[in-house]
C-alpha cells in the first residue's frame, strides 16, 4: 500500500534530514516500502506561523497525505495553549482530508531537563483532545538519557539532535504511525537505514527503546 506523509515543523524536523531517516525506515520493510515524504519546515517557526503561509493549506488540502506530522517550536516552548491553538488552525484544513494528524513531541534543552514534563503533558493532552496520534519522542529521549548516558543525543548546542538523536526521533515517529507493522533492527541494517555516523550498537539500543 502506498503512503504519503507530510511533516510540518522547524529545525527539529529538518535537522540531520530526520524526515529522510524516517523514509529509510519505511523502505526497510515491504508493507511500508512504497512511501513518499514531504516536509515544510523553517527554523524556529511555530504551527501558528505555518498556518499563515500559503503553501501550508495548499499542501494539506491537495497533497493526498495519509499522515501529517506536526511539530511545534521547542526552545523555548510556548506551552499547551500555543500548541493547541496552532494545531486547531491547521486542523481546519486537515479535517477536510483523509489525513490523520500526528503530534511529534520534542525534547527539553540539555540544560533545562525539567522542562520536559511541561512539554510532554502539553503534547499528550493536545493529541488526546484532537484525536491525533502521538509520537512521544521527548518521553523516549528522557528514558534514553537516564538509562544510556553514554549515547550522545544532543548536538553541540545542547538543543538540536545529534545524528543519534534524530535517528531516535525517526524511529519513534515510525512506531507511532505504524504500530502494528513488524520491523526488526536487521531489516533496517539491510536497508542501510542506520546513519553512518551512528554507532551500530548505539543504534540498536535506540531502536529497542523506540519499538
Amino acid at each position: 500500500m502506498p503512503y504519503r506523509i507530510l511533516f510540518i515543523g522547524n529545525s527539529h524536523t529538518y535537522y540531520n534530514d530526520m524526515a529522510n531517516m524516517f523514509k529509510m525506515l519505511c523502505k526497510s520493510v515491504p508493507s511500508t516500502k512504497d512511501i513518499s515524504v514531504t516536509m515544510i519546515a523553517s527554523g524556529g517557526k511555530t504551527l501558528d506561523w505555518h498556518a499563515e503561509q500559503p503553501e501550508t493549506p495548499f499542501n494539506i488540502l491537495y497533497g493526498d497525505y495519509d499522515y501529517i506530522v506536526l511539530q511545534q517550536a521547542a526552545h523555548p516552548f510556548g506551552g499547551k495553549e500555543e500548541l493547541l491553538n496552532g494545531t486547531k488552525r491547521l486542523n481546519e484544513w486537515i479535517a477536510k482530508t483523509k489525513s490523520k494528524g500526528v503530534m511529534y513531541m520534542t525534547w527539553a534543552e540539555k540544560r533545562f531537563p525539567e522542562n520536559q514534563e511541561k512539554m510532554s503533558r502539553a503534547y499528550e493532552e493536545t493529541a488526546q483532545e484532537m484525536g491525533y496520534l502521538l509520537a512521544p519522542v521527548g518521553n523516549v529521549w528522557r528514558n534514553v538519557l537516564k538509562n544510556e548516558p553514554d549515547i550522545q543525543l544532543y548536538d553541540t548546542d545542547g538543543e538540536h539532535a545529534s545524528k543519534a538523536g534524530s535517528f531516535l526521533a525517526a524511529c519513534v515517529i515510525y512506531k507511532a504511525i505504524f504500530p502494528h507493522i513488524n520491523i526488526s533492527f536487521k531489516d533496517i541494517c539491510e536497508n542501510n537505514a542506520v546513519p553512518n555516523e551512528v554507532d551500530k550498537k548505539d543504534a540498536e539500543k535506540l531502536f529497542g527503546y523506540s519499538f
